[in-house]
């Protein structure tokens, strides 16, 4: 049979290495990740189905042009790179086929948090299995804003490398904030006006995805864009549970795909906050369910709409209100 990533990937007896380093080997997945979800190296992940073993990271000229959902074949070199393993020299137009676009792209894996407990060390097969592969983890605090010090301008001076910890209960794992192409962020520079969303220690997600690798030794979570991460919730910021109703404005406005919708409730009760176009029509549901008082924030990503002006409008108890935003592609 024509090799996978997952033989290429398999590394059972812990050291992290592939068992075809060093050769040149030809296979096929879907793009997870491209260039525009993460910022360093630049970074493009393919994906063979789903399960441990099935993703990996490709290199080279040829895959800088790759979008997400890209079925492709590509030959390349096997390598480590500061112990990720990855698929380099892809740099001939010979060196990888485009088989197709727009193809859904594997479902993330849900996995617990402590599967990458902090300080994990690398090679570790129930950790090293996911390397380079489309997983999420669910109903997770925000343990420490920063994982290497007291973070922002009110903390201790300490390091900050754009790394948080999360946990959904089984044990605290690292996020890498600074690489992905997102606007959440965790102080780590003070000039980030491009990254309006400043996640602090108890916040609480229902949801966050991200491609897994490893550096600077531990496993940690990149997330992509505003779409990876999942029903944020203030739970405990400096403003504490608020005294009344609100409807912030979207941040950015205009925006293009995503933007962020803030809201507070302070009072539990049943809410519902709805996109609709220029003539009423709904377009999107955002929320619509039982929320307990405290401070909301909502990413809504219009890349499917048509660019224009769009209302949004919230509805709790006897509190409504409508604000208007402007989609540009």
């Amino acid at each position: 049979r024509p090799l996978k990533i997952q033989d290429i990937q398999y590394s059972p007896f812990g050291s992290g290495f592939s068992g075809y380093n060093g050769y040149q080997i030809t296979v096929s997945g879907v793009v997870t990740a491209d260039t525009s979800d993460i910022n360093i190296g630049p970074q493009v992940y393919i994906q063979n189905g789903t399960g441990p073993w099935s993703g990996v990271r490709i290199n080279g000229t040829e895959v800088l042009s790759r979008q997400r959902g890209d079925d492709v074949t590509v030959t390349g070199t096997v390598g480590e790179n500061f112990s990720v393993t990855q698929i380099s020299g892809i740099d001939s137009p010979s060196n990888i086929t485009l088989n197709s676009t727009g193809n859904p792209l594997p479902e993330p894996t849900v996995l617990p948090t402590s599967t990458f407990l902090n300080n994990t060390p690398n090679g570790t097969v129930s950790a090293e299995q996911w390397e380079g592969v489309l997983v999420k983890f669910e109903d997770i605090i925000v343990t420490d804003e920063n994982a290497d010090g007291n973070p922002g301008p009110n903390g201790g001076g300490n390091s900050n490398f754009g790394e948080m910890l999360i946990d959904d209960g089984s044990g605290s794992m690292r996020v890498e904030l600074q690489d992905g192409n997102h606007g959440y962020h965790n102080y780590w520079d003070s000039s980030l006006v491009s990254q309006p969303i400043r996640i602090l220690t108890n916040d609480h997600l229902d949801g966050l995805v991200g491609i897994q690798w490893f550096s600077f030794s531990n496993y940690k979570l990149i997330p992509r864009k505003d779409d990876d991460f999942v029903g944020l919730t203030d739970v405990e910021d400096e403003l504490g549970i608020p005294l009344k109703y609100s409807l912030e404005q979207n941040y950015p406005n205009p925006f293009n795909p995503s933007t962020l919708i803030s809201y507070n409730i302070p009072k539990e009760g049943f809410v519902t906050l709805k996109v609709y176009n220029l003539l009423g029509q709904l377009v999107k549901t955002l929320v619509n369910e039982h929320q307990s008082p405290g401070n909301y924030k909502v990413n809504f990503n219009a890349s499917n709409l048509s660019s224009g002006v769009y209302f949004y409008g919230i509805t709790s108890g006897e509190f409504s209100n409508v604000k208007k935003m402007i989609f540009i592609k």
